[in-house]
């Protein structure tokens, strides 16, 4: 530590009498003050850590020990990264000096193993982040031993691609400050990255570009990173520093500058491809001038692109002009974005030109009149459609011209596979396109629609274009069956569904996708994204006349034909779109009429024994949503009744199907009906829910547990409620019938409905998850409680013999296990420790598991169990 000997170290404005002693360096203050702090993080290692902490840097060093797999050392080097970001680094090495012997020791050895060379060099260049640490590890020859290039390439480790990754990854994570880009540039390592752009790794590949972007936008001026008030004190000769410092990152960027000039004019798809991800990466960021000249070299490599086709080179060539959009301005016509873009919409290849064309209209900053040509680029495949139905205009999308040559969309949409392909993006980007208002203004709907309702015909089979005999309408007979334009073109319908004044146009959608519904032979996929469309468009005419004449005539038949398919996906399917058509509609008197009348209940009842478990869930759901808004059928039987039924087939199902599914599904429909009863009240159904709750809580599912938890939860919020109390913390107001009477007898109730019970084997039940909802729950009651607790009549027993976990609390209240034992419900939450079990409980496994000493000591354990089993061989 520096300063005059006998004097505090000091911080602030005492800090000056420091710094006008010139014999005291920079470094040293900046080092002085973070040394300073020391005592304020006094390293926040855990002790067991700092202690394993030179057992495993031993372990890692040594070529002869079992190495850790990947996992373990990325893990590693993540909890280094995390320390240090609470600790200054060169308190950590100076703390820990084994991390210096380690890296030394690693980047010295001939016999390293790749994956722990590799961890030697991110962990040296995230120790060297600081640039304080970065001096200290130069001073013992860390970081030359680490980063200097003319070692590696004359070693075999370099042939391996982790390592290569490893060097760049450390050089990147140290370039945080001026030295460390001193030192990259003096020590001429510029170069060696500049040739490992492109590297036959994409790993490697793509971490050198991340550093390259890292250089082209560090901060001009080294003191950038500095405070003001430690710019306020630099002297002369550390501006003289700044200056050359300067000069030498701009012959630097130079060099990158000049490989990517070189690069884009290779027509070498992978060097174009990297250099493109680089502009795209800095050109926000990078200063104006640098920025320039990433522009002009991306307009020259416009010609590569086109000349050559290479789809792979779209994408990052879209990455480069989205950071262009955001960077320049281009709101005028004669942008050379603006044109750069319209050439490239015209040039590419239809393939090509749509997801492009998909990319601008999400550009923020992009000009209106180039978001209309893109949307017509993207609509112009419905266009061909249009026209061959016989439409009086040709364009059915935006108002500009796409300026496109028509036969080359011609030629592709008249051979299937790229028919298929190209059909598939515009249906897809119709969708996005049609969620943008400022777009969708333009937009012609009819002519939209009519191309996708005759896209959905022909591919179910219905008739083409007889009037047409040209090659795309031959083309288009191939599509009959093709389930991926199906799923376009119902997309795109949904979409459309949510376009403002298209519900003009749902009687005939949905008598489009009818057919399809109605097709025996529709794909099971289709099948259920057709009910989401129908959804959708039944939505947007929920107050027209025609739907109940559709739901009655057409929908509701088709449904029960389709509830007995005889794939299980289809009766699944068509379960969820009644459950969710019920939840849409019960508020609509018509729809519970048509539905109260469609004859559906007695194909869900039947639906309830069906082989397949998953059906039989959706089976639950939807007759539990079904009671909730609807009196189920006319007949014999009246509608109590058949609710009764139904109560007693769930309870059956609880009891006895023996997959999890429809158990969950019974539990969380009786939820719903307890917190929003149907045709019956509370009362009504505890005779069901005692039998409900006694099976649930006795469940081998987890998850049936939980569920059956809450459904106590919901009982105890209403019946405390009814006695002017609450269970939820979070109600602070208090009721006017707030008496301890009507609390006891609250209590009685939910004795009788077996809820204690219920809570009690939850508390101990051995699935965490289980035990903390009931220990929540019960805590809640015992707040409740005591709150009143001298108004509460201690008259309500609980027979703790009966339970498995009653032994333990028996012996607790030192109680013989032999005599019938009742214990008052008050006094058993009060004995019972609630608050430690509850935070015993919400302290997962992961606070022993995740941990950096679990970490190290899987570590040592995998090279101690190594030894033995070299030992075993013998």
């Amino acid at each position: 530590m520096c300063g005059t000997p006998g004097t505090q170290p000091v911080v602030g404005g005492k800090d000056r009498t420091i710094l006008n002693d010139r014999s005291v360096s920079w470094d040293q203050v900046t080092a002085n003050r973070h040394f300073n702090k020391l005592s304020l993080y006094m390293v926040r290692m855990d002790p067991d850590c700092a202690e394993l902490l030179p057992q495993v840097c031993e372990v890692l060093a040594d070529p002869n020990q079992a190495v850790p797999d990947d996992t373990c050392l990325e893990k590693l080097l993540d909890w280094f990264t995390v320390l240090t970001g609470q600790v200054p680094a060169q308190s950590l090495l100076e703390l820990n000096p084994c991390l210096i012997s380690f890296i030394s020791s690693v980047c010295r050895s001939k016999s390293a193993e790749s994956s722990i060379l590799a961890f030697a060099l991110k962990l040296a260049g995230l120790l060297a982040s600081s640039e304080v640490a970065f001096q200290l590890l130069k001073e013992r020859s860390v970081v030359e031993n680490a980063f200097e290039y003319r070692g590696w390439i004359e070693s075999s480790h370099w042939e391996d691609a982790t390592v290569r990754s490893g060097w760049v990854q450390g050089l990147q994570n140290m370039l945080k400050h001026w030295p460390a880009m001193q030192f990259m540039l003096e020590s001429g390592l510029l170069k060696a990255v500049l040739h490992l752009q492109s590297d036959q790794s994409l790993f490697v590949a793509s971490a050198t570009n991340q550093l390259l972007a890292r250089i082209l936008t560090f901060p001009t001026a080294p003191e950038g990173d500095l405070s003001m008030e430690d710019a306020c004190m630099v002297d002369e000769k550390k501006e003289h520093k700044i200056s050359r410092d300067h000069d030498e990152w701009t012959q630097g960027t130079g060099e990158i500058l000049k490989l990517v000039e070189e690069s884009l004019a290779s027509n070498i798809p992978f060097r174009v491809h990297q250099s493109l991800k680089l502009i795209g990466l800095s050109l926000t960021h990078c200063q104006p001038h640098v920025r320039e000249v990433l522009w002009q070299k991306t307009v020259e490599a416009k010609e590569v692109l086109l000349r050559n086709g290479h789809s792979s080179l779209t994408q990052p060539f879209l990455e480069v002009l989205r950071a262009a959009v955001r960077t320049f301005s281009c709101t005028r016509e004669n942008s050379s974005i603006v044109t750069l873009i319209e050439d490239m919409l015209c040039s590419l290849s239809p393939t090509l030109a749509i997801p492009f064309a998909t990319g601008i209209i999400r550009l923020d900053n992009c000009p209106q009149v180039l978001k209309d040509r893109a949307a017509a680029i993207i609509l112009q495949p419905l266009d061909h459609i249009t026209a061959l139905v016989g439409s009086q205009q040709k364009c059915s999308g935006t108002l500009p011209n796409s300026d496109c040559e028509h036969s080359v969309w011609e030629e592709q949409l008249s051979q299937k596979s790229s028919c298929i392909s190209l059909l598939c993006l515009s249906l897809t980007s119709t969708s996005e396109l049609l969620g943008l208002e400022p777009l969708r203004q333009n937009i012609c709907v009819q002519s939209v629609i009519l191309s996708v309702t005759t896209l959905l015909k022909i591919c179910d089979g219905g008739p083409i274009f007889t009037s047409s005999t040209s090659h795309v309408s031959k083309a288009f007979r191939k599509l009959i069956g093709c389930s991926r334009v199906q799923k376009c073109v119902l997309d795109t319908l949904a979409a459309l569904s949510h376009f403002p004044g298209s519900d003009v146009y749902a009687e005939d959608i949905l008598s489009v996708l009818l057919l399809v519904l109605q097709n025996p032979d529709t794909d099971q996929n289709v099948f259920k994204k057709t009910l989401q469309t129908t959804l959708g468009w039944l939505s947007s005419c929920s107050q027209s006349p025609f739907m109940s004449l559709f739901l009655n005539k057409d929908l509701f038949p088709g449904m029960k034909k389709r509830l007995c398919d005889v794939r299980w996906e289809v009766r699944d399917s068509s379960l969820e779109f009644l459950t969710h058509l019920m939840l849409q509609f019960q508020g609509n008197p018509s729809f519970c009429k048509a539905l109260s009348s469609s004859g559906i209940c007695g194909f869900l009842m039947a639906l309830l024994i069906d082989p397949e478990s998953y059906v039989r869930a959706s089976a639950v759901y939807t007759l539990g949503q079904m009671v909730c808004i609807t009196c189920p059928e006319k007949g014999p039987t009246s509608p109590l009744g058949v609710q009764d039924e139904i109560f007693v087939r769930f309870t059956d199902i609880l009891a006895q199907d023996t997959e999890g599914f429809a158990r969950r599904a019974v539990i969380k429909v009786f939820c719903s009906w307890v917190r929003s009863p149907p045709l019956q009240p509370l009362e009504k159904m505890e005779k069901h829910l005692s039998t409900v709750l006694q099976h649930g809580s006795h469940d081998l599912d987890w998850e049936v547990k939980v569920h059956t938890l809450e459904l106590a939860q919901i009982v105890i919020d209403q019946l405390l409620e009814s006695s002017g109390h609450s269970s939820c913390p979070y109600n602070a107001v208090p009721s006017a019938r707030n008496t301890g009477a009507d609390l006891a007898e609250s209590l009685r109730k939910l004795h009788r409905l077996t809820i204690f019970h219920t809570l009690f084997s939850g508390l101990f039940d051995c699935d965490r998850p289980v035990a903390q909802q009931a220990c929540r729950i019960l805590l809640h009651l015992k707040q409740v409680i005591a709150d009143n607790i001298d108004d509460v009549d201690k008259t309500v027993l609980f027979d703790l013999q009966e339970c498995k976990w009653g032994e333990d609390v028996l012996k607790k209240h030192s109680v013989a296990t032999d005599t019938r034992v009742c214990v008052d419900i008050v006094e058993l939450l009060q004995s019972l420790d609630l608050e430690g079990r509850q935070q015993v409980l919400d302290k997962s496994s992961d606070h022993l598991e995740n941990s950096p000493r679990s970490l190290m000591q899987d570590i040592l354990a995998a090279a101690h169990t190594a030894e033995e089993n070299i030992a075993d061989c013998y």
